[in-house]
């Protein structure tokens, strides 16, 4: 008795299933879609190797500054900002 409702309930699964499955024209969508990503993917990818490229030919012929003049140039400022916000502290205290 059990086994017509088992075959019956497999029969319906196996039914669902295949009502889900995507049209050929949806994949072909899909495949569209994907190959479309794909090539923008590798057009952001040329264009960023391109600007690293450009910036190591500008620093090797010293028209670009190096990482280490750039993170210097950053600790200086850095320095400046907390020399002018210590003299106003203490211009603030001295008008107290």
């Amino acid at each position: 008795m059990r086994k017509p409702i088992t075959y019956a309930a497999l029969l319906a699964a196996m039914l669902t299933l295949a009502a889900c499955e995507e049209t050929p024209e949806d994949k072909m969508e899909s495949a569209k879609e994907s190959a479309a990503e794909a090539v923008e993917s590798m057009g952001d990818a040329a264009r960023d190797t391109g600007e690293a490229l450009k910036q190591k030919t500008d620093e090797v012929l010293g028209r670009e500054p190096t990482t280490g003049e750039k993170i210097e140039d950053a600790a200086e400022d850095a320095a400046n900002a907390m020399e002018e916000a210590g003299d106003e502290a203490k211009d603030a205290i001295d008008g107290q």
